[in-house]
């Protein structure tokens, strides 16, 4: 007689336990399973993205509104908070798909789901595969959103916010901007949202690194690509070659002068932890060929990288919590278990971040550190939590 297997088919075949084929019709035997577990965790991160999303939204408008003066008006500062979260919420997204990922599970142990599928025959292991193809959804949608409304988000939410404010573009140094493109060291005061800077010297380095030429300018605008048009400039040539000759000064209305790409300027304003990987790779590597430090963004660049990885390793840290107190606890557990694991592996991967410069430890190695160590330590602990590995020998 037939008899329905476990993928909901009707067919000649015995019935398998759930993880293996069905002898008669090769379906998977928990198709159903699977996408219900799916499901569960993808709609549980989107959840608790969403929550964290509101969380940054109220503390993100109580910080800005405290900034809103002449010029800037109620309606752009949160302008500017909606565009900046998509940027915050991104770099919080391993800790929003813990909390989600681990309430989601907590519930349905609680319910004696996750019960009822072990019955059927599946293991832990087994029940990991379902979650982690969540995970992968997870993470695919939070770099898409990172890499594109995230990046662009956060840029445009600064320069909106500069050119109301009628301010420069932020630096962290009292001097202001220092560039370098070949043998040129450019030094900026202030530069301007529109493309101008402000207060802009040009030291031209000879073959012994020594400055051969200082142009000074009051004010510079970009014509475009590297192209630049200086205003009451200062040309002063140093007789480098010959000491005994004296310091040539020229002083001109205006002098067009190439000097760097204007989008390298205002990738120089913006953070770092905000920027997408093209715009990260892109000034690596004007760093490195002149010979800077590049050893911030190159760190910033590869944590994105990782970022779909870290994603991964916070669902798989959560599998034993839940599989091995399968009916245990309310949600107020779940929850503040999630918030210590977060809360770990934040301050973890602030850590080696602070200590990778310190110790000479290469970006790539820092920021795969964390998300090893918590995979590692989900799967020790969820291959322990098996039957057959708490089984003693003998």
């Amino acid at each position: 007689m037939a008899d329905s297997c476990f993928c909901g088919a009707r067919c000649s075949g015995r019935r398998v336990a759930a993880g293996d084929d069905c002898a008669a019709c090769g379906r998977d035997a928990v198709n159903t399973l699977d996408r219900y577990l799916i499901r569960s965790v993808v709609t549980g991160g989107l959840a608790a993205s969403a929550a964290f999303g509101v969380l940054i939204l109220v503390f993100g408008m109580i910080d800005e509104f405290s900034k809103i003066g002449p010029g800037y008006t109620t309606i752009q500062a949160l302008q500017f908070v909606v565009l900046s979260t998509p940027g915050y919420l991104y770099e919080l997204f391993p800790v929003t798909v813990l909390v989600g990922g681990l309430l989601s599970l907590g519930a349905l142990a609680a319910h004696s789901e996750l019960t009822v599928m072990r019955a059927t025959g599946m293991s832990l292991l087994r029940l990991a595969r379902p979650v982690l193809i969540a995970g992968v959804i997870l993470a695919a949608l939070g770099t898409t959103m990172g890499e594109t409304i995230g990046a662009w988000g956060q840029a445009e939410a600064n320069q909106m916010r500069a050119a109301a404010t009628e301010s420069e573009v932020s630096t962290d140094l009292a001097s202001g901007f220092w560039l370098r493109e070949g043998d040129r060291i450019v030094n900026v005061e202030r530069a301007l949202v529109d493309g101008q800077l402000l207060g802009l010297r040009v030291f031209e380095l000879g073959a012994d690194s020594r400055p051969q030429r200082v142009i000074e300018a009051g004010r510079a605008e970009s014509l475009g690509d590297d192209r630049w048009r200086l205003e009451d400039v200062i040309d002063t040539r140093l007789p480098i070659d010959d000491p005994a000759s004296a310091v040539r000064v020229e002083r001109h209305a205006a002098i067009e002068q190439r000097l760097f790409d204007r989008e390298i300027l205002e990738i120089a304003a913006l953070n770092p932890r905000y920027m997408n990987v093209a715009q990260l790779a892109d000034y690596v590597g004007y760093l490195e060929r002149n010979q800077l430090d590049a050893s911030v963004y190159a760190t910033a660049m590869w944590s994105r990288v990782v970022q779909p990885i870290s994603v991964l390793a916070m669902l798989l840290v959560t599998l034993p919590f839940v599989f091995v107190a399968q009916r245990g606890g309310s949600a107020g557990r779940w929850l503040f278990i999630a918030i210590l694991l977060g809360v770990a592996y934040m301050t973890l991967t602030q850590i080696v971040s602070a200590l990778a410069p310190a110790y000479d430890i290469s970006p790539i190695l820092s920021t795969i550190l964390p998300p090893t160590l918590f995979s590692i330590a989900g799967v020790v602990a969820l291959y322990r939590a098996t039957p057959r590995a708490r089984r003693p020998a003998g």
